[in-house]
């Protein structure tokens, strides 16, 4: 196998050559802007919904009660978003308390309690841009009933006016025949999701404009605000970070089956100026395999460095990419996670999603296999364009080691 560097990365910058270290570097760092891109999409009973809709709410109300206590002294991030978080994790009785009292006025208003029937109800799949809308129509209902209940007891001083309810209700209940509307089109149309793709991609630049313009036209609101986030950045975040639930952050090193093409040597091989690497690499049935010295595992004094094993994957070149079923690819949950707080309706009932980890073994094995081939295939899957290349990957992964500094990522 063939890696190319530049001299500063092999000497004078980085000393990799003297090192001996391979760097892996996160995706967003590749030439190809739809580098690692999975098509998710979200295709789910009643009560998968109700569970997300759940989950928002728990979310949205841990960075509100975020923001409540820091103000502006620390800049809120996606990052802060506890999509990992459960709600039976909360710290005490009387924070479990107060969300369950949101919980039940959040759906006691008529349109969010049908909305998971009605989002099971979509013709076609839901994809990001639409899920995105829907979460946006709830969402400034979502924080007056979280400011409510806070008010009501004693964690927010200012009263909540009666009217902005009903306003906020009012609003909801002219969006409240959407679905219904689009389902009819799409049936009308044969079908096609183009429709659907095309509408809520237009809503959501629309919202971000408006957004824009509000804060350029508030002199008191900033675009770097916490109360910016919260107000009008949180549902997309809150999608973006759910994303991360389904696969772990990866990091890859480049290499190549040959090293002769001129226009690699210019991309890659600093203007023809740089350097080629050639690696002896291990024949272990159908796979190519290279040893790396890394973290293996850890006893109680600490880490156990050794050799491993890693398979090169080869990249796909195709203008096609991985769709992902969302509420069937929680990989990175735990099971008892999934059952309780995503497949389970809180009358006791278990949605189909929950089929893929059922107690059968074989199909467990099946679900869980054709998961992660799912997970390289899109960690390996890039436009035709990019072909001459001739790519192969080494990855790792967040799943079992953290490496998410850069130090981490030199082996």
């Amino acid at each position: 196998m063939y890696r190319f560097r530049s001299i500063y990365n092999l000497l004078d910058g980085h000393s990799e050559l003297e090192n001996q270290e391979i760097y892996f570097a996160p995706s967003r760092y590749f030439n190809d802007p739809m580098e690692g891109f999975l098509d998710i999409f979200w295709d789910g009973d009643s009560i998968v919904w109700e569970n997300l809709l759940r989950h928002f709410l728990m979310c949205l109300e841990h960075v509100f009660a975020l923001n409540t206590v820091v103000g502006e002294k620390i800049q809120i991030k996606a990052v802060q978003i506890p999509v990992f978080k459960n709600r039976s994790s909360y710290n005490s009785e009387a924070a479990k308390e107060v969300h369950s009292k949101i919980e039940e006025i959040f759906f006691c208003y008529d349109y969010i309690k049908n909305l998971p029937d009605s989002l099971a109800s979509r013709t076609n799949t839901i994809r990001r841009d639409e899920l995105i809308t829907y979460l946006r129509l709830v969402h400034i209902y979502a924080l007056q009933v979280i400011t409510s209940v806070y008010q009501k007891r004693g964690l927010l001083g200012e009263k909540t006016s009666r009217k902005t309810f009903a306003d906020l209700e009012n609003f909801i209940r002219g969006n409240d025949t959407l679905i219904e509307i689009l389902n009819r089109a799409e049936k009308d149309s044969l079908g096609t999701a183009e429709l659907g793709s095309v509408l809520f991609s237009i809503a959501g630049k629309v919202s971000t404009e408006l957004n824009l313009l509000t804060a350029f036209q508030d002199s008191k609101l900033s675009l770097n605000s916490n109360k910016f986030f919260l107000l009008y950045e949180f549902s997309e975040a809150y999608v973006s970070r759910i994303e991360e639930m389904v696969y772990p952050d990866w990091y890859t090193a480049c290499f190549m089956s040959s090293c002769d093409n001129a226009s690699v040597w210019s991309h890659y091989g600093e203007q023809h100026k740089g350097v080629c690497l050639k690696f002896n690499t291990d024949i272990v049935g159908n796979e190519i395999q290279f040893n790396i010295e890394r973290i293996r595992g850890y006893k109680g004094s600490g880490p156990v460095i050794g050799n491993m094993p890693h398979t090169f994957y080869k990249v796909n070149y195709e203008n096609k990419h991985v769709e992902i079923d969302f509420f069937r690819s929680l990989g990175r949950l735990q099971v008892f996670m999934l059952r309780s707080h995503w497949y389970t309706h809180r009358n006791g009932n278990l949605s189909a999603c929950a089929d893929p980890i059922s107690n059968d073994t074989e199909i467990w094995d099946r679900w869980h296999s054709s998961h992660w081939n799912s997970f390289y295939r899109g960690a390996t899957t890039k436009l035709k364009d990019w072909s001459y290349e001739n790519e192969y990957r080494l990855i790792l992964t967040n799943m079992l080691h953290d490496f998410d500094t850069v130090e981490s990522r030199k082996l």
